[in-house]
């Protein structure tokens, strides 16, 4: 039966162990970092990245090598395959050429956050505490006790699979890692084509209906966000550096742009939803997304352009998609789509459209990105460029429906 996990973040009061515990994962990544130098020292190659070598033996020499007398043994082999999956990460970086000069986890760190796996989680309820988290620590060392909300739902807690202490901008949070298993697997065998767009974050084409989702809230919030840090840092760049004042506004730079990023993630959210429920409750089985990986090497359209090419959360969308399909049985792939927004669908002929329509000297005319959406289905069943929507013609063509994020207004 197929899993997925899903994850909750839940803003707790500081301790002061808690920066103890994350400078000591900090220290663990660094004592990898000269561990994994001594090793390819060992066998003749030093500093050698095109070659480097990180083999099962390897990963198993270090992991006996590794102790701290404060972490858990389980909270040190995460950091030690946190350590061995960026390199992982980085040797296919280097293969694939679609990060021009791609950086090895080479950098020392003073802190980072630490995971908790399941053998050192413990939830304690109906005690004169309320409910509380008890998270393990080296032999020895006391467990750390961290108090629950009353409205915290324990019956998550026999599906828990890590639990990470983070440290974000001022705020300590827990992010709790939960294991479910997809109960009604998807059955359905029609498809749908989603192109990914900065415009449009989502349009997608089952066959029969074309429907766009609209950007624009979640555009005016990024604009919104670089307004905030321009206005914030050029007051904080007249300031003396490490000063009373520059720590306030810092701190306060920093609470408006969170509270923006969670609007952002919230709105993202939202859509995403609305799309994978769509499909469930069309009996989609599979969802195709146009594969975007490295669109952004070799772009430059100017500076504002730019800006909105490099904060286009393409990766973010994928993987809300992605992971929320897979709770209710969809399957989701990704293929290439180049050329797919610039081949006529009716004629296969190739134009880049100048605006946001589509038109073609056959006479076909349709929203620039439902044409994307229409050939990344189309590609996925093998008939792209292939005259295979010709029968449909430019007036049959269904309409593309449109669906604007509501938003709740402050009444005034």
């Amino acid at each position: 039966m197929p899993s997925f996990y899903r994850t909750q973040t839940l803003k707790i009061e500081e301790q002061p162990i808690f920066s103890e515990v994350n400078a000591a994962s900090a220290e663990v990544w660094n004592s990898c970092l000269m561990l994994m130098n001594f090793y390819q020292y060992q066998r003749g190659y030093p500093h050698a990245h095109r070659d480097f070598y990180f083999g099962k033996d390897c990963e198993g020499w270090m992991d006996k090598k590794l102790t701290h007398p404060l972490l858990h043994s389980q909270s040190r082999q995460a950091v030690l395959q946190r350590y061995f999956k960026s390199w992982k990460s980085y040797s296919a970086l280097k293969k694939s050429g679609s990060i021009q000069q791609p950086k090895p986890p080479s950098k020392r760190k003073n802190d980072m956050t630490t995971r908790f796996k399941k053998s050192a989680i413990r939830f304690v309820e109906g005690t004169l505490f309320g409910k509380r988290v008890e998270l393990s620590l080296a032999k020895g060392q006391p467990k750390i006790d961290i108090p629950l909300p009353s409205n915290f739902d324990m019956s998550k807690a026999e599906h828990i699979a890590t639990l990470d202490l983070c440290y974000n901008y001022g705020q300590w949070t827990l992010h709790f890692s939960y294991k479910y298993e997809t109960e009604t697997p998807g059955t359905g065998e029609e498809v749908v084509g989603v192109d990914i767009g900065e415009i449009h974050p989502i349009v997608s084409h089952d066959g029969q209906d074309t429907h766009i989702y609209n950007g624009r809230y979640i555009r005016s919030l990024y604009r919104y966000r670089n307004k905030v840090l321009a206005e914030f840092s050029q007051t904080i760049s007249r300031c003396k550096r490490h000063s009373k004042r520059w720590w306030k506004l810092t701190r306060r730079k920093w609470r408006r742009i969170r509270k923006i990023d969670n609007q952002i993630k919230d709105a993202l959210h939202k859509q995403t939803s609305k799309f994978v429920k769509y499909c469930q409750t069309k009996g989609i089985g599979t969802i195709i997304l146009g594969d975007l990986t490295g669109i952004r090497n070799n772009m430059s359209y100017g500076k504002r352009a730019n800006q909105k090419l490099h904060q286009w959360a393409f990766g973010k969308i994928d993987e809300l998609i992605t992971y929320k399909a897979k709770s209710v049985g969809i399957k989701v792939k990704t293929i290439d789509e180049s050329y797919t927004s610039q081949t006529c669908p009716k004629c296969g002929n190739r134009k880049k459209p100048t605006n946001r329509n589509y038109t073609c000297s056959c006479g076909f005319k349709y929203h620039r990105d439902g044409v994307g959406a229409i050939n990344i289905r189309q590609k996925y069943l093998g008939h792209f460029g292939a005259p295979v929507v010709a029968e449909m013609g430019s007036t049959r063509m269904a309409p593309p429906l449109g669906f604007r994020l509501e938003v709740p207004v402050a009444s005034s």
